[in-house]
């Protein structure tokens, strides 16, 4: 992995209300960092926001406290929607490569002991063919996007993020530490400290990216209101290394819940071999630490919980962590936006975490383009927090649902939601940055076309390897019902009126464009303007007007008033 370059790292709060902390006004200091976005924290929420705002060719700055990208394997799942925005960036076979060795990593088994379990069980469950999409109950789900879920764990998928924002240029300061930020109504202004030699380092932002975790220094300054079930339960992480693939070969599983008196948590496989990851409940409420879990015990207490007393074991790393469900009520603070986990705090037990941050970013990423680059109404920024508070909130509330009262998983509320689990983006947005609403009489509209949902999938060749969602690349695009000389004439005439040179598609054959239709309830000369986030802004006739058009195009952000 390459070490950050030693480059001045950046930070930021929000409102102009906020204190300025004894800071010189940086807008006049020669040596400031002058840069468009500022994000701070280098997990995956902000390495994907690098990513996205690379994308959307906009200079940026990210900065992370630590040293590395993550050590311990956090999140093992990336599901269907985060998985079809790698797609779009060429990550997704990347990532699914990456994480390989938990392809098998499926289902929960219980008891006593880890050997127990599995020699009463003659085999866990593995993934159906075509992984969850295998199941007959999820088939109409999993048919809505060219992606499935991919199992790869954090410290992996982090990694693989990090070396492809450096290679594309990104500029990443790891070992930086946000010192103290404020905003005025232009900029926002941070001092961060380089960790590795302690000098400060002034920065001027136009905006300010938090994606600094559930404990964000940001989120924190700002004083955002949160609501949630806070925190439920405390776990350490026992990360370890142990060889167990003889034992598992062939039983391959995903967890083991163990509920003993003595010891009440869950091991994760990480590699189905010699990699695992033992979350133990722990009370720091009753004053225990990490320091009460000295190696010696830690290790007796693994052996106990396999149930292999000569079992040799390595310990890798222990963190603490708190079971916790925390939503800031807003996402946006004047020229700052929280995302991912300083936004929505949430359980392991829906595997949202930090897919929602992955997305998050992704709907603002454009949108600052539009603002920063085109000339854009800063309104449309305000549609960040309108569309994606709501998911974040849904998600955070499920996943603390899920966990039982002693703090481990509930199975049958998991099995219960197993659709929701998928990833596929099962909501609507209703903004300033959608035209229109879905039909009401629709009892599922998220898939055909309807305003404010995601564009919907259909493959374009007998491969199936490329999809109506391949033709997005994160830019504005017309989808059209019918022949695309039904459009030439009038996309030609927003070019000349507005400069926006519009990508208009359409399908190869009759067949192709006769499920398009039957899909999306479209005729000929319709056509779906879809977001640069791949959600439909509007559904257009050939009817309209070129003003009519054009108005919706700045409605939208494609274009400056």
């Amino acid at each position: 992995m390459h070490q950050p370059t030693a480059h001045p790292p950046l930070h930021l709060p929000k409102t102009s209300k906020l204190p300025w902390n004894n800071m010189v006004d940086l807008r006049n200091d020669l040596n400031a960092i002058r840069i468009p976005v500022l994000v701070i924290g280098g997990g995956i929420t902000g390495l994907s926001a690098a990513l996205f705002l690379q994308q959307q060719g906009i200079p940026f700055l990210l900065v992370e406290r630590h040293r590395t990208t993550a050590i311990q394997p956090k999140s093992r799942t990336i599901d269907v929607r985060a998985m079809e925005l790698f797609r779009e960036l060429g990550l997704s076979h990347t990532l699914r490569d990456a994480g390989k060795a938990m392809a098998q990593a499926w289902g929960i088994l219980q008891g006593t002991t880890l050997v127990d379990a599995l020699n009463n069980r003659a085999s866990a469950a593995k993934a159906p063919p075509g992984g969850l999409g295998g199941l007959a109950q999820l088939q109409p789900w999993a048919a809505g996007s060219p992606e499935s879920i991919c199992r790869c764990t954090q410290d992996i998928s982090e990694a693989v993020l990090f070396e492809t924002a450096i290679q594309r240029g990104g500029d990443l300061r790891f070992n930086h530490e946000l010192i103290r930020f404020t905003q005025t109504d232009q900029h926002v202004l941070a001092v961060i400290r380089n960790r590795e030699n302690d000098q400060d380092l002034p920065v001027v932002a136009d905006y300010l990216v938090a994606a600094d975790g559930a404990n964000s220094l940001v989120r924190t300054t700002l004083h955002a209101s949160l609501t949630g079930a806070g925190t439920i339960a405390n776990f350490l992480n026992i990360y370890f290394e142990a060889d167990l693939a003889d034992l598992v070969k062939g039983r391959e599983f995903s967890q083991f819940l163990v509920r003993e008196p003595e010891i009440t948590g869950f091991l994760l496989s990480i590699n189905n071999s010699t990699r695992w990851a033992f979350h133990s409940k722990f009370h720091p409420e009753l004053g225990e630490g990490v320091s009460h879990y000295p190696e010696a015990r830690l290790v007796a207490l693994l052996k106990r919980l396999i149930g292999l007393p000569d079992l040799s074991i390595r310990i890798l790393s222990v963190l603490p962590w708190p079971l916790a469900v925390r939503v800031a009520e807003e996402m946006q603070f004047g020229r700052i936006f929280l995302a991912g986990d300083a936004a929505h705090t949430m359980t392991p037990y829906a595997g949202k975490g930090a897919n929602a941050g992955v997305q998050d970013v992704h709907n603002l990423a454009w949108k600052l383009r539009a603002v920063l680059l085109d000339g854009g109404d800063k309104r449309l920024l305000t549609t960040y927090q309108t569309e994606r508070q709501s998911v974040g909130a849904f998600y955070a509330r499920l996943s603390g649902e899920m966990a039982a009262p002693d703090g481990l998983v509930d199975e049958q509320k998991m099995v219960g939601q197993v659709a929701n689990l998928l990833g596929l983006p099962n909501y609507v947005y209703t903004s300033e940055a959608i035209s229109g609403k879905p039909v009401a009489d629709q009892d599922v509209p998220y898939f055909t076309g309807q305003p404010g949902t995601r564009l919907p999938h259909q493959w374009l060749d007998e491969t199936k390897q490329q999809s109506t969602l391949d033709w997005i690349q994160g830019r504005f695009i017309l989808v059209v019902s019918g022949p695309l000389s039904t459009w030439d004439a009038i996309t030609a005439q927003c070019t000349r009126e507005t400069g926006l040179l519009l990508p208009v598609y359409s399908f190869a054959d009759e067949q192709e464009m006769h499920s398009w239709q039957t899909l999306t309830s479209t005729i000929t000369g319709d056509a779906l303007l879809v977001r640069p986030d791949g959600f439909v802004g509007a559904r257009l006739s050939s009817a309209l007007s070129i003003a009519e058009i054009v108005q919706l195009l700045q409605k939208l952000g494609a274009v400056s008033e």
